[in-house]
């Protein structure tokens, strides 16, 4: 179960592992980086190659948000998580052309189908993160009217790009109010005849 911390811990395990993985294949030393929209208003400084991940949008899982965690010991209600989405863009930030197309490639392979990041990849930067919970990265659908719909949202000027989908994030609830022991017993107030006070 996430923290506030779990979504960005999301996207730098993600930028860590293709960091990795993007080395391995392509030699030398690729860029992977977390763009805010801020970096998106601006053009990637020249020589500096980068592989950008840009999150923009979160939203509720639908199939998963009714789900309650059991009660915490000494307690009795149970605690709703909120299971969130991310939607992310894989944006190929460089200012030469085989960088751009062999960057965004090769992320493209190394995600595949699905890429599961766990605890182990997770919990340093979300000590809450448990070690049942996993998450998948996945190509998310998008047309090319609504990926340039999105695009002309965006400060910057279109860059090749590719929807992805980081299913579910698993928040925990906020700190929850003090709720006392169950009740066992009543006392009622008795006067001297053994009458009810």
């Amino acid at each position: 179960m996430a923290s506030h911390l779990g979504i960005l811990a999301v996207l730098q395990a993600l930028r860590e592992r293709l960091s990795i993985r993007m080395a391995a294949r392509l030699g030398g030393n690729p860029q992977v980086e977390i763009l805010g929209s801020q970096s998106l208003s601006g053009a990637p400084q020249p020589n500096t190659d980068t592989l950008g991940l840009y999150l923009h949008r979160i939203s509720v899982d639908p199939f998963s948000r009714n789900r309650h965690l059991p009660p915490t010991e000494g307690r009795r209600a149970p605690r709703p998580e909120l299971p969130v989405n991310l939607h992310l863009l894989l944006v190929a930030w460089c200012t030469h052309t085989e960088q751009e197309i062999g960057y965004l490639s090769t992320a493209i392979q190394i995600i595949g189908g699905g890429l599961t990041l766990s605890s182990a990849d997770v919990s340093l930067a979300d000590p809450a993160w448990g070690h049942e919970d996993v998450v998948q990265v996945m190509p998310e659908e998008m047309s090319t009217e609504d990926l340039m719909r999105l695009w002309d949202s965006l400060p910057g000027d279109y860059r090749l790009s590719a929807p992805y989908l980081i299913k579910t994030v698993r928040l925990g609830p906020d700190v929850e109010a003090e709720e006392g022991p169950p009740v066992r017993t009543l006392v009622y107030p008795m006067d001297d005849r053994g009458g009810r006070a």
